[in-house]
């Protein structure tokens, strides 16, 4: 290894006038074997400068064909200073070559001039010390100012490297100082071992001639920039003067993107120090998108401190901090500010990456762990990366047969489209795979259902067939699948699976699968049951709760436990046939309820619903013998008259009831007809219970006192009323001393003499067989409360009619004429 630190001035040549560099002492020349090849070197790279003024602020790093290096700085004074490197001395650090740009250690006068072999490190002495005047707060200040124009900078640097044939950058600035900076920025972007590579000149007036990779200028210098073949052919000009455009129009550089965002947010990169061994290569994001680089990337050796003394510009340490070695942490935080192009450019390269199989272990970990942080629009342009991982991993367990884990890809955001094509790709083979496993215990099926359901492979075979013999497992409680079928279904936790698992318990419904499922939930597996009660149909959560409550502490029964089952209901009320069937099973299985539960039932649903079930014939006993004859009674009796299979008693019992509520109602009209149908059914039916025999009479006593008294006479409802027992007398009775009656009659009568003769007909003392006592009396009281204050308003042409019609019709009309006048005796 060796470092020669030569001094030069410029000069002309004595025979040609030409400029050239001559030592300072020409009588003690500088001690170096190669000197002359050194000089013709320097005087190369620093473009040949003019005879005539200084040299100006220049400073250049040149790469030599035996790869040794060059540091030239051309100072006031026509002073010209040199460092030569030769190509077996390591680099000093990542951005020292440009940190040395006006460092005051060039001006130094030189004492030695000899070369100098070095051991294990540089004798600093011999070095330019780095000054620090490109910090990062300054870069990052520097870049903002530039915002637009960093990322096509920076993806021109790359190219650089890229392809090293490729075109020279060209800075045109108003001064060599911001050149500087823009090489400044360059060398903290990139790694450490590409900065050694990054030749440059802060300035030059003759371009053409330098051989820098990037190349200074300034508006004056002899370089036509408005030459199309000189901007678009020879060199990427980036113009920073506003004469010209300020950068050229480059292709999306994902690192450049990334790289000028890190800049612009504030938060710059940390290039890795050493060699770059990672299977990104140099430029890698999964660093980028760390926000804090490591050394030896993809290598996982340990990182070396903080920058060199004295050099604050050196990119390798975070903000003065020193690295860690290990694995980067990629998180979100790493993508903050990125939006739109950069954003997807980014992503679109991690994304070819594992598509092509580049990522090794550790990158793919990280980039998982990058897309389960994002969210919003990032998480919407890390799906295709997403969807690669996946594949990925599918992919990789393709040819061992293996199954992966598919618990990793949960909060991957893999949106649908993603899923479509991931049941495409690979939804038959998951399937065809739980397929071949389900000859196996049902305790193993863990896994595999794990995959099927990962990439969602719906709809086959596999997945169908485990979902049903996990539903028969569930119904069979006693069988130790049971118990493995519960515990598949924990260990997923999968809601979709369980609610579908638990539909198909109510497949091909059966009373047999209802008391299985009821069954299930006594058994110990009822507690797994309950805990997914909210996704189960209703039939599931209806034979769980019926377990549950029939079993301390409640210990529900009959009546009781059909109405607490009802508050599953939507209405909390039974309103369909099948619901009604479900209850009623669960509850009575196919035994009636108790005989005072029978009208509570009835009244939780409708008697219609009842009948529709085919329930009715067994809640019977309610008609029979009911508490009370009401019209929910009636109701039920109407129903059940439509039953077909109802018995013949129980359907004339039923008929009587109904008949004699729409005689009291007027729906059916008092005629010989509906008057003998009624006698012929209380015939039929008899005896009745107390409480339905009283309702009948209580209804058939009103339908007759309501009735025109033309129609009872016709309809022979004399013949019931005279040997009526007392609920019927009585009701009639009450029915016709209402108030409202006594005056709608007094008024009336008077202009209807039939009416008249036919009350008096019907309440006529009679000493006959078979007139009750109680009949003699109602009848007695109604002639002379009712009947008799009518006669007041009877003149005599009045009277005539009613004598006529009552002679028509072979009445007695003396007894009339005698009853009449004792009435009007009375009343005087």
């Amino acid at each position: 290894m060796a470092i020669r630190r030569l001094s030069y001035r410029l000069g002309k040549e004595p025979d040609t006038g030409a400029a050239a560099l001559f030592p300072p002492d020409p009588d003690d020349p500088q001690l170096c074997a190669h000197e002359g090849q050194l000089r013709g070197a320097v005087a190369r790279v620093m473009g040949a400068p003019p005879p005539s003024g200084d040299a100006g602020s220049e400073l250049s790093y040149s790469l030599l064909p035996d790869g040794g290096r060059l540091l030239c700085a051309a100072l006031p004074g026509r002073r010209v200073e040199a460092l030569h490197l030769s190509a077996d001395t390591p680099g000093p650090g990542p951005v020292w070559p440009i940190d040395t740009w006006r460092s005051e250690s060039w001006a130094g006068e030189r004492t030695e001039s000899e070369s100098l072999s070095l051991g294990s490190g540089f004798v600093e002495s011999e070095l330019p010390v780095p000054e620090a005047h490109f910090d990062r707060e300054l870069l990052v200040t520097f870049a903002r100012e530039r915002a637009d124009r960093v990322a096509p900078f920076l993806a021109d640097v790359r190219r650089l490297f890229e392809d090293p044939a490729g075109r020279q950058i060209v800075l045109v600035e108003d001064d060599s100082e911001t050149v500087a900076r823009w090489i400044a920025l360059a060398c903290a972007s990139l790694p450490e071992a590409y900065v050694s590579a990054l030749t440059f000149t802060t300035w030059t007036a003759d371009p053409r001639r330098a051989p820098q990779r990037i190349i200074g200028i300034g508006p004056d210098a002899e370089f036509d920039r408005s030459d199309d073949a000189v901007v678009e052919y020879l060199y990427r000009v980036h113009d920073g003067t506003g004469v010209g455009p300020e950068s050229p129009p480059t292709e999306p550089d994902a690192w450049a993107r990334l790289t000028a965002e890190r800049w612009l947010t504030g938060n710059p990169p940390r290039p890795p120090r050493g060699a770059v061994t990672g299977p990104e290569g140099p430029f890698a994001l999964i660093p980028l998108v760390a926000g804090a680089f490591q050394g030896s990337v993809g290598g996982g050796q340990e990182v070396e401190g903080a920058g060199d003394a004295g050099s604050a510009g050196n990119a390798g340490g975070a903000d003065g901090a020193e690295s860690t070695g290990g694995t980067e942490v990629v998180d979100s935080a790493g993508l903050t500010g990125l939006r739109g192009d950069t954003l997807h450019a980014v992503l679109e390269a991690f994304t070819h990456s594992v598509a092509r199989g580049e990522a090794d272990d550790r990158t793919l970990a990280e980039l998982d762990r990058l897309c389960r942080g994002l969210d919003g629009d990032q998480a919407l342009a890390a799906r295709p990366l997403a969807l690669a991982l996946v594949r990925h991993r599918l992919d990789a367990c393709r040819g061992s047969g293996a199954l992966p884990d598919l618990a990793a890809f949960e909060g991957l955001p893999l949106g649908q489209e993603a899923w479509r094509e991931l049941r495409e790709e690979y939804g038959d083979r998951a399937d065809d795979a739980l397929r071949a496993r389900l000859r196996d215990p049902v305790s193993t099926w863990t896994e595999p259902l794990r995959l099927a359901l990962a990439v969602g492979a719906d709809g086959g075979p596999g997945l169908d067939k485990a979902m049903e013999r996990l539903a028969d497992a569930l119904l069979h409680p006693e069988r130790r699948d049971c118990t493995q079928a519960v515990q598949v279904l924990a260990e997923l936790d999968h809601t979709p699976l369980t609610r579908r698992v638990l539909r198909l318990l109510i497949a091909n419904f059966t009373e047999r699968k209802l008391d299985r499922l009821r069954a299930l939930a006594d058994s110990p597996q009822g507690d797994w049951l309950r805990r997914n009660i909210d996704d189960a149909p209703l039939t599931v959560r209806l034979a769980a709760a019926a377990a549950y409550w029939h079993g301390p502490p409640d210990r529900l029964r009959g009546v009781e436990l059909f109405e607490r089952l009802t508050e599953f209901l939507p209405a909390r009320g039974i309103e369909d046939v099948r619901t009604l069937n479900l209850l009623w099973r669960l509850v009575w299985r196919n035994d009636p309820p108790d005989r005072a539960e029978q009208p509570r039932v009835a009244r939780l649903c409708t008697p219609r619903l009842i009948i529709e079930a085919d329930l009715g014939r067994r809640i019977m006993g309610w008609l029979k013998e009911p508490d009370r004859c009401d019209r929910e009674l009636v109701d039920f009796a109407r129903a059940m008259c439509e039953d077909s299979k109802l018995g013949a008693q129980d359907r004339d019992t039923a008929e009587l009831l109904v008949i004699a509520q729409d005689l009291a109602d007027g729906r059916l009209a008092v005629s010989k007809l509906s008057v003998d149908r009624l006698r012929e059914l209380k015939r039929k039916v008899s005896p009745l219970g107390m409480v339905l025999r009283k309702g009948v009479e209580e209804r058939v006593g009103r339908a007759l006192a309501g009735a025109n008294p033309l129609d009872v006479c016709e309809a022979h409802g004399l013949d019931i009323l005279i040997a009526a027992g007392p609920d019927l007398l009585g009701a009639y009775r009450a029915h016709l001393l209402e108030e409202p009656t006594r005056d709608r009659l007094e008024r009336e009568l008077p202009n209807c003499p039939a009416e008249l003769a036919a009350y008096y007909h019907v309440w006529r003392p009679r000493r006959r067989h078979g007139v009750s006592t109680g009949w003699r009396d109602v009848a007695a009281e109604l002639l002379d409360q009712v009947l008799a204050p009518v006669l007041a308003h009877l003149d005599d042409h009045r009277l005539g009619q009613v004598a006529t019609v009552l002679q028509r019709e072979g009445q007695d009309v003396q007894e009339w004429t005698a009853w009449r006048h004792r009435v009007a005796q009375e009343q005087s």
